[in-house]
């Protein structure tokens, strides 16, 4: 069921465009909120990793879109188990905010998702009780256990804190181990307007 939504919000996606231009932090764009009040519907951000982009969403209008990296696994697709440095794809919410000693406002993803933990078990990767675990905290709207083979503490961050690689090196290449990356000006407007329960999908 989830495959299916996706397939389905892929082809959505695909046939709306990206809000025009890609916002960088050298030429910000004021009063994203005030923007986003104007359009009727939830807000959403839809991350097409093909595309190296994210987009905000309010309803099914396309508001704003930003350039993200991805973990370095990046060409082996959907996150299958910690360590695996991949990105992954999927149904998630914003569970968590601004946890992270590592990087700039941290967005924590409700990853492992449902489909994740189901595969997991099959494989032998999570116990029952682990599963079990999960899909309960998925249910409650909550995050689910970040401590799992399937791994884990997958987010939307900015720059890792204490670098000082220019800005724009931020976005020259995959160098998550899983995460997904923007600029901390992008960070900054993104952190602004979500809150704890912002859905997120993620595609190939």
């Amino acid at each position: 069921m989830v495959y299916l939504r996706l397939l389905v919000l892929s082809f959505l996606v695909g046939a709306i465009p990206p809000a025009t231009g890609i916002h960088s932090e050298f030429a910000p764009l004021p009063g994203l909120a005030s923007e986003l009040a104007l359009y009727d519907g939830d807000l959403s951000i839809v991350i097409q990793k093909s595309r190296y982009v994210l987009t905000l969403y309010k309803g099914r209008r396309p508001v704003k879109s930003y350039r993200p990296v991805f973990g370095k696994g990046y060409a082996d697709g959907d996150k299958m188990r910690m360590g695996d440095k991949r990105t992954p794809e999927g149904a998630f919410f914003i569970c968590s905010m601004n946890h992270s000693k590592r990087f700039y406002k941290f967005m924590g993803l409700s990853y492992p998702g449902r489909e994740h933990a189901d595969r997991g078990l099959a494989q032998g990767l999570i116990s029952r009780a682990e599963y079990e675990s999960i899909v309960a905290s998925l249910d409650g709207g909550r995050q689910p256990s970040w401590d799992t083979r399937l791994g884990g503490a997958v987010g939307i961050h900015g720059r890792m804190l204490g670098d000082a690689a220019p800005h724009r090196d931020t976005l020259r290449r995959n160098w998550t181990d899983g995460c997904i990356a923007l600029t901390n000006a992008d960070v900054d407007e993104i952190f602004s307007v979500v809150s704890i329960g912002t859905p997120v999908y993620i595609v190939p």
